[in-house]
């Protein structure tokens, strides 16, 4: 019975520092932009998770400084504005990062880090509830402001479409245009203009001869 007791407390001693040593190891968490470079493309980012200690008390961990942050490409990519309050994933690297930021490439690995606090990167996009995506369309994709009232959309019907709260066109399934009001079909023929039919309408206060007619009526 002894001896039972004695293996169940050995084994919470070991599972007790395992956990504390764990806590030591930096993966990845939530968190948010506070400052941003556009130079350097560095960011100041605050982890959205508080820590415990040993003791129970509960802390806010320290901002981190110098991350780099997520781009997608490489020399054709993609450039978003990152701005304080961006939330997004962040990310710590297996290894020190101070050598390969400064560099590139294969560098070396000035300092024996590893899953350390200051080797962050930040991935943004990531969304807590409260900063989800109003009007999202589940449809295809689309590029677009926060509102949702700017937007280039590649649509899964085979559409493409471009807004900016001023103006609109339309690249149809069939290749014709709308531009605004205004119907160009593929073969480049205008259809309609201001919503009149340019091959079927007809003209107001017409009277045979050689002047010229009204407006069009519809």
């Amino acid at each position: 019975m002894l001896e039972s007791e004695g293996r169940a407390k050995q084994a919470r001693m070991f599972r007790d520092a395992f956990r504390e040593a764990m806590k030591g190891v930096c993966t990845s968490l939530p968190g948010h932009v506070l400052t941003f470079d556009p130079i350097t493309q560095l960011a100041q980012v605050q982890p959205g998770v508080s820590r415990v200690d040993i003791n129970g008390a509960e802390f806010t961990i320290p901002p981190i400084i110098e991350v780099p942050v997520y781009f997608p490409g490489g020399d054709f990519c993609v450039e978003y504005q990152i701005d304080p309050l961006c939330e997004g994933d962040i990310l710590f690297s297996q290894r020190c990062i101070d050598g390969w930021l400064q560099s590139g490439g294969v560098a070396a690995n000035p300092i024996g880090r590893f899953h350390n606090m200051q080797d962050a990167m930040f991935l943004p996009g990531f969304r807590s509830r409260p900063n989800v995506l109003p009007s999202f369309q589940n449809n295809g994709v689309r590029i677009r402001n926060r509102a949702g009232t700017q937007f280039v959309w590649l649509k899964n019907d085979n559409t493409i479409s471009m807004e900016n709260g001023a103006g609109m066109f339309q690249l149809l399934a069939d290749g014709s245009f709308l531009i605004n009001g205004l119907t160009i079909t593929p073969d480049g023929n205008v259809i309609t203009a201001a919503g009149v039919d340019l091959n079927l309408h007809i003209h107001s206060d017409v009277t045979p001869g050689s002047g010229n007619s009204g407006a069009p009526v519809t």
